[in-house]
């Protein structure tokens, strides 16, 4: 489906796959930088639920809000 629609989101997914690899790299080596890669990737995921909940009508995607939540929480708490 992405390949119909042209380069820009193979783009996209590769850079949301980097920005995952970093964040994952980050956090083994217990580095700050990582920490608030995983809080900024979390934030954007929680952003696109509640985007995708009210703007598409879709609310199984609430379903991450919690999930994000907890997350966000328990790396925020370890900094």
């Amino acid at each position: 489906m992405f390949q119909s629609i042209g380069w820009l989101p193979i783009l996209l997914m590769a850079s949301v796959g980097i920005a995952c690899a970093l964040a994952a790299i980050g956090l083994a080596r217990n580095a700050k930088w990582g920490r608030w890669l995983g809080i900024l990737i979390l934030i954007l995921n929680l952003v696109g639920d509640l985007t995708n909940a009210f703007v598409r009508h879709d609310l199984r995607t609430l379903v991450g809000l919690p999930i994000a939540g907890a997350m966000i929480f328990y790396l925020a708490g370890r900094a």
